[in-house]
């Protein structure tokens, strides 16, 4: 493709994008179907779980609180990192 900005201005092939990296280089890392958060966030943004920075626990903060929001038990899993 010659321009890849398609997929900002194309609703459908954003979604198709973002499906197909999800199953490709997410969905089947070991832990992500367990649902740890560290694993998930890490295979996402590949740096996640490095460098000290507190940006993993300020993201399973806001996590825990749309989990509240769908009512849905506990507070999730943050292991992984």
């Amino acid at each position: 493709m010659t321009d890849p900005d398609f997929v900002a201005r194309d609703e459908r092939t954003a979604w198709d994008t973002a499906f197909w990296y999800w199953r490709e280089r997410v969905h089947s890392r070991p832990g992500v179907s367990s649902g740890q958060f560290g694993v998930t966030t890490k295979a996402i943004n590949g740096m996640e779980c490095g460098g000290g920075s507190n940006i993993p626990w300020i993201r399973f903060e806001k996590y825990k609180k749309v989990r509240q929001a769908f009512g849905l038990p506990g507070d999730g899993d943050p292991s992984g990192c």
